[in-house]
């Protein structure tokens, strides 16, 4: 009987090592725990400030929440500026860079 439950331990260990050549190579796994709070009438998980540096989400960020069996899964919604939200940022003139002047056409060019 210990036969097989060695072999149970040996294919769960075998099964989480595959789970983990799975991940991109880019992409790390990292845990931590943290203490879920009251906040209103709700319940507010912390997020540690290096978690929120790398995912680059600050106060007030939207977060998608999904849950997924007994999991609970937050991803941060990235927004793409707008080109107004561009243009707003540049200082000056919205094209600061000056137009050249290439001269005249020397082949055949069009002009």
């Amino acid at each position: 009987m210990s036969g097989s439950n060695e072999d149970f331990h040996n294919n769960k260990q075998e099964s989480m090592k595959n789970q983990i050549k799975k991940l991109s190579h880019n992409q790390k796994r990292v845990k931590h725990v943290t203490k879920i709070q009251r906040w209103g009438n709700s319940l507010a998980v912390r997020i540690p400030s290096q978690f929120a540096k790398d995912l680059s989400i600050k106060n007030g960020s939207q977060i998608e929440l999904e849950l997924l069996e007994a999991e609970l899964i937050m991803r941060p919604i990235i927004n793409k500026p707008t080109l107004d939200d561009l243009l707003a940022q540049t200082k000056g003139k919205p094209n600061p860079h000056p137009d050249y002047g290439f001269g005249l056409p020397k082949g055949k060019e069009f002009y």
